[in-house]
């Protein structure tokens, strides 16, 4: 008798709208607290330069922060969407997780995790970082992944788009 194995979806970027909303956010609230630091020292007479010069400051910085970092990360997260939809490339693998891989290659420096797959092996970085797409793990047994586990992955230029774990 042959068995089936049944997987559980633990991340799924067609699932998420958009995951890097709050750092495109901190752009948007840093533009807006100096809109009002420069309404601010419109109306009073004895706002100085250096006031002006920092609600101006402000306000081109925190759009451009908002603009830049948070409309990369959303183009990022985008293409992660249109590879899940059939429409990009992407590759799609199953293997088993290692949080300490054994005999890492030198041209794989810092703390990492690997999918063997067959005579294959994944690599991905652990990440903590907000500015990074796609599903991230930031140390061993984050992220719903832990040593030893079956998975089924699908990666879109080393990003991950969706990860599943056998239940």
């Amino acid at each position: 008798m042959i068995s089936s194995i049944a997987y559980e979806v633990v991340y799924d970027a067609s699932r998420l709208a958009f995951p890097g909303w709050p750092v495109a956010a901190l752009g948007v609230a840093v533009a807006a607290i100096g809109a009002g630091l420069g309404t601010y020292a419109r109306r009073q007479a004895k706002a100085g330069l250096l006031v002006r010069t920092v609600a101006t400051s402000a306000v081109v910085l925190g759009a451009s922060w908002a603009l830049l970092v948070g409309g990369g990360l959303y183009a990022q997260h985008a293409r992660l969407r249109h590879a899940l939809s059939g429409k990009g490339v992407h590759v799609s693998f199953e293997g088993i997780v290692h949080d300490r891989p054994p005999g890492g290659s030198l041209d794989q420096t810092g703390p990492s995790w690997v999918v063997e797959s067959g005579e294959v092996a994944h690599w991905y970085r652990y990440d903590r970082s907000p500015l990074s797409v796609g599903y991230r793990r930031s140390a061993p047994g984050t992220g719903g992944l832990m040593n030893g586990a079956r998975v089924r992955i699908v990666d879109v230029g080393g990003r991950i788009a969706r990860v599943e774990v056998e239940r």
